[in-house]
């Protein structure tokens, strides 16, 4: 068996590649305009997309959509104390002075529905942080506190007599 250097051996597999490039070359050029191929692959692609999503879209044409709002629970005695991190005896004076919602009786247990502790908590008043704006109530507080109201012009100043 006849033994050929490993430098012919290379030399043949680049002319190999270089012919196997200049095929794949000719065979890529076309008589077709480059944007008229481009605009009809990504016509191809827009139509695999669609025919892809066509179930969800005819259930879409014949089903009407709508948001739809939380559902609504009820939550036991133990929930709601966490919720509102208080005891039940303070609970229980807020329910009498009709500040927090009044519960339901299910089955002999006290529940509270989740949408009315839920505007409860919206309703309930937001911290005021360093450098907030005071609420007006508190400033109108400070001024009385002074003994003028600051928005008015300075007390005159009464003459001594010297």
């Amino acid at each position: 068996m006849r033994q050929t250097s490993p430098s012919r051996q290379l030399a043949a597999q680049v002319a190999f590649a270089e012919a196997a490039y200049a095929k794949a070359a000719k065979a890529k050029t076309s008589a077709i305009a480059p944007d008229l191929i481009e605009a009809n692959e990504q016509e191809r692609a827009e139509a695999v997309l669609t025919d892809s999503n066509r179930l969800a879209r005819k259930h879409d044409e014949r089903c009407v959509h709508a948001a739809r709002a939380p559902p609504t629970r009820l939550l036991s005695k133990r929930q709601v104390l966490d919720i509102a991190n208080v005891s039940y005896p303070t609970l229980w004076s807020w329910m009498r002075r009709g500040s927090f919602p009044r519960s339901r009786a299910v089955g002999g247990k006290s529940m509270w529905v989740s949408t009315e502790i839920e505007a409860w908590m919206a309703a309930l008043p937001l911290c005021r942080l360093k450098g907030d704006e005071p609420p007006e109530a508190h400033t109108a507080a400070l001024r009385t506190k002074r003994g003028r109201d600051q928005r008015d012009e300075p007390s005159e100043m009464i003459p001594t007599s010297s």
